[in-house]
């Protein structure tokens, strides 16, 4: 895709059937999955941003495809989920060499100030940002997915009972479909969780990637929930195993005052849902196998598109694998887990800026 201001000045003229002026264009820096670029719009003698998605130049790490992304975006339109509002897809050769969709840009942002400073005096705003998450993660939870048809893209489970397993299949295919290797751990794995599978409270649409730097806020206010290029049918529990810090562990003066089990009994209060925290460990374990899913297919990339991959696309085909790989021995109680330090890097360099 052509992201000069020329090119864009001409494609959404023709697109939007009206004259219009491109004031600028700028690559989020944030992010892996995909590109991200917001293009500033004076029509109609207003002003606008208006965010256009593509893959990267070597290919996407989501397993998932983009149109798959578009569609999210389309049917929660039609939801109380706060969300961006889908515009257009586009694939014609004339104007672009690989498929885009536009959404509009809801102004706010994905840093909060103060969230991440570890002095006490932000607890409160943690804890509130927190619970706006959870009370937003609910309406979710709550989507008809049926009746608006999100399973005519993802695949449903056949009742509570195998939202698990379904999930485990699911992530396994997504595995084989982009592996450039032998790598036995994964079956030993999906064996062991399949022994251990839960049975899900309810089956939900779930979002899939969650936290800090995920979604959209206005103050305190989550205004868009953005990323849902992971979205499934399944168990809400699967969507608290990757919080990426809005569920803060956090302890005063030898009390705690908030964290995973607060976090669950909020969502509870809200939404009627009851999730266990054995359920959420269990759905972390298979979102160390998803990372490992992507890690195989940003590998790929590399390897195949060597002049057009991005650094970040070598480093998730290296790092991310071998860290998620330690994670699913240790889940099974055959290694040490790994440090800490080294999963919070990992989280924090995923979207980190370009």
């Amino acid at each position: 895709m052509d992201f000069s201001p020329d090119h864009l000045q001409r494609y959404l003229t023709h697109k939007l059937g009206e004259p219009l002026a491109i004031t600028a264009v700028e690559r989020f820096s944030r992010g892996t999955s995909r590109q991200t670029w917001f293009v500033d719009v004076e029509h109609r003698g207003t002003a606008e941003t208006l965010v256009f998605r593509t893959d990267l130049a070597a290919g996407s790490i989501e397993p998932t495809s983009l149109d798959q992304e578009y569609f999210m975006y389309e049917r929660l339109g039609h939801t109380d989920v706060p969300v961006a509002k889908a515009l257009f897809w586009e694939e014609d050769p004339a104007w672009t060499d690989t498929p885009f969709y536009v959404r509009r840009k809801v102004e706010g942002s994905w840093n909060i100030p103060g969230f991440l400073d570890p002095d006490p005096r932000y607890d409160d705003l943690r804890i509130a940002i927190s619970k706006e998450h959870i009370a937003k993660l609910a309406l979710v939870h709550q989507v008809d997915w049926k009746g608006l048809g999100f399973d005519r893209r993802l695949s449903a489970p056949r009742d509570e009972a195998d939202c698990a397993h379904h999930y485990i299949d699911l992530t396994m295919k997504q595995f084989e479909a982009v592996r450039g290797s032998g790598m036995p751990v994964m079956l030993e794995v999906a064996e062991w969780l399949h022994d251990h599978a839960p049975v899900a409270p309810r089956i939900s649409l779930c979002k899939g990637t969650n936290g800090f730097g995920e979604e959209v806020f206005k103050g305190t206010t989550l205004v868009a929930m953005s990323d849902w290029e992971e979205a499934s049918i399944g168990d809400p529990a699967a969507d608290f195993a990757f919080m990426q810090y809005l569920a803060p562990e956090l302890e005063r003066d030898g009390r705690k005052i908030w964290g995973m089990a607060q976090a669950l009994d909020h969502y509870r209060s809200v939404s009627g849902i009851a999730v266990t925290i054995e359920a959420v460990r269990f759905y972390g374990v298979l979102r160390s196998m998803r990372l490992i899913a992507m890690s195989e297919k940003a590998g790929t990339a590399t390897r195949t598109h060597p002049g057009l991959a991005e650094i970040r696309q070598a480093w998730t085909g290296t790092e991310v694998g071998y860290i998620c790989r330690r994670g699913l021995i240790a889940a099974m109680g055959l290694s040490d887990p790994p440090p800490a330090s080294a999963l919070a890097e990992l989280h924090e360099t995923i979207e980190a800026p370009l």
